[in-house]
């Protein structure tokens, strides 16, 4: 259900009217001259902050940095030990990594999201962050792990580069912890080609990834930019006024993304259910499930692969389970763990009970375009298929 389904001519127009009316400036920031009062990177972070009900946004250049930036502003340092999970896209435990922080890495539950017993196990006097990731739409288990963040007084960042749209208790993911990220990669919920967004309700966080981003320019009203005051050193992840653009099109049209993606995937989970073979994922809140993906998994191994090998000679596919899963489960990441003490000759099994669920898990993207009768016969082709086995 990515945005670059709906692509057309409203970004088309937002993209044209930077050269129309702002004589094709591309930099967020001055050229007052000749932009003619647009600052797109700023309309779109107050867009999407007031979109999902936060109070800051601070666009960036992709997901990956959004998660970088943002542990830094949440005090993440060299030698601190950050937890997340196995199932994760890689980019999760790079900015782990590249901070020269420490990755402690978790199982899932059923929920293929963070487990909070593995997660409560996993705490140390080092550990400085926890990271659950919202994976494909559903978000984490949020009441254990907040309330186990709570008691042990660690501050928590929320992985909802998968999640945009989708919520947990009335509230946005992305919103229910100290910080929260989002990608806007070409395969997301919207699009900006590339880019990212870090959301928060705490100031110093903002202000942090605000400086941080953008070579540690305070953006001082007092000055002209070439005489702009610092503080703190930073590095040039901003966005561009076309990628902003190309955003606030896309933004308009969250609301028919995640509704029209929540029908889709209940038709095809309400035809599959007429299976004895599988068993659905668990989704911690049914009413704000992004929709996104429809997840299940077989008894066995095998089981599985049958299913798989017939499925995909009828035609579909799959998302991440395991089409991508190199790229989504630590547990293949040979090349991510020499530096990692613990996990330097354990990679392979160190998450065998998450190896063990996804091996015999099929995840089925759900996209927006289909009509409910379309949903229908994928529906009605894949229950003839399970019947077979």
């Amino acid at each position: 259900m990515p945005g670059f389904e709906l692509v057309g001519n409203e970004e088309r127009d937002e993209i044209n009217a930077i050269f129309d009316n702002s004589n094709g400036v591309m930099f967020a920031h001055g050229f007052v001259g000749l932009r003619n009062g647009r600052y797109r990177v700023r309309e779109f972070e107050k867009a999407f902050a007031a979109k999902i009900g936060t109070t800051h946004a601070q666009a960036v250049s992709s997901g990956t940095i959004s998660q970088y930036v943002a542990m830094l502003a949440l005090g993440v340092r060299p030698g601190d030990e950050v937890i997340t999970q196995s199932f994760t896209f890689v980019a999760t435990v790079e900015a782990i990594i590249a901070i020269g922080a420490v990755p402690v890495i978790v199982d899932i539950d059923d929920t293929y999201n963070m487990d909070p017993t593995a997660l409560e196990r996993a705490i140390t006097p080092k550990t400085k962050l926890i990271v659950p990731v919202h994976m494909l739409g559903n978000t984490a288990d949020m009441d254990r792990i907040l309330s186990i963040a709570q008691r042990h007084k660690i501050r928590v960042l929320e992985d909802a580069c998968e999640a945009l749209g989708a919520r947990y208790r009335g509230k946005y993911s992305g919103t229910l912890a100290d910080a929260g990220i989002f990608s806007l990669d070409f395969a997301k919920t919207i699009t900006t080609g590339e880019g990212g967004m870090i959301v928060t309700t705490d100031a110093a966080v903002h202000k942090f990834c605000r400086e941080f981003h953008d070579h540690g320019h305070e953006s001082n009203p007092a000055v002209p930019r070439g005489r702009d005051t610092r503080t703190i050193p930073g590095l040039n992840f901003r966005m561009t006024e076309m990628q902003a653009a190309f955003g606030i099109a896309q933004l308009a049209k969250l609301d028919r993304v995640v509704e029209t993606s929540q029908r889709n995937k209940k038709v095809l989970k309400d035809i599959l259910k007429q299976s004895n073979l599988i068993r659905f994922r668990r989704i911690t809140d049914e009413a704000g499930d992004l929709g996104d993906t429809l997840i299940f998994n077989f008894e066995n191994k095998t089981l599985c692969e049958s299913f798989l090998a017939r499925y995909t000679e009828a035609g579909f596919i799959t998302k991440n389970v395991p089409d991508a899963i190199d790229w989504h489960f630590s547990g293949t990441w040979n090349h991510m763990f020499h530096d990692v003490p613990a996990y330097r000759d354990t990679w392979k099994t160190a998450w065998a009970k998450s190896a063990e669920l996804l091996e015999r898990s099929v995840a089925v993207p759900i996209f927006v375009k289909p009509s409910a009768d379309e949903m229908r016969a994928q529906g009605e082709a894949t229950l003839k298929i399970l019947r077979s086995l």
